[in-house]
């Protein structure tokens, strides 16, 4: 028997195989998922402790010694606060992924444009030691990306910068009334 014959690196998906269209779609979903979530979590912190501080104000107004009260019951309710965000992303990130296998027929020919491919291409040049975000990510998977952006991990950050400019040029897909 003669022996098996190496095989060279696996090519790029061709531009109309579903590997392909499934990374793009992937890294636009996920991508915007953390852009989401970013902001989503910084809006209800900002939102807790405004609330908390007029609440206070109001409170020590009424009766000396409530401000204070007021305010750490508050506190404490940022935990169920973040708990419901992240509900919300993963219901979010969870419609996004339907969406996105329904309408592929209509989206299909709209990815044929080559801007598409730069980002799964920029995604490819980084590693984080997860699955990328070509991939169909779990709320666990994302919270880890959302942890290296707020923590402000130099080469996540250096790869989302290339991303979001990735996503700033990219053509607008069809929307829900066809536009």
């Amino acid at each position: 028997m003669a022996p098996r014959k190496k095989t060279a690196a696996k090519a790029p998906a061709a531009k109309g195989s579903g590997d392909r269209e499934k990374k793009i779609l992937n890294t636009m979903v996920n991508s915007g998922i953390l852009i989401m979530s970013s902001m989503m979590g910084a809006f209800g912190e900002t939102m807790v402790k405004a609330t908390g501080a007029v609440a206070s104000g109001m409170a020590e107004a009424l009766e000396e010694g409530q401000g204070e009260k007021v305010a750490e019951e508050l506190e404490a309710k940022m935990p169920q606060v973040s708990e419901e965000m992240k509900a919300m992303i993963s219901g979010m990130r969870k419609d996004m992924y339907a969406q996105m296998g329904q309408k592929m027929a209509e989206i299909r020919p709209q990815l044929a444009d080559p801007v598409f491919d730069e980002g799964p291409e920029i995604v490819e040049k980084y590693s984080h030691g997860i699955p990328r975000l070509t991939e169909g990510l779990n709320d666990d998977q994302l919270a880890q990306y959302t942890r290296m952006l707020a923590g402000g991990d130099p080469k996540f950050l250096e790869m989302f910068k290339e991303l979001t400019g990735w996503m700033n040029k990219l053509p607008k897909l069809p929307g829900k009334d066809g536009e």
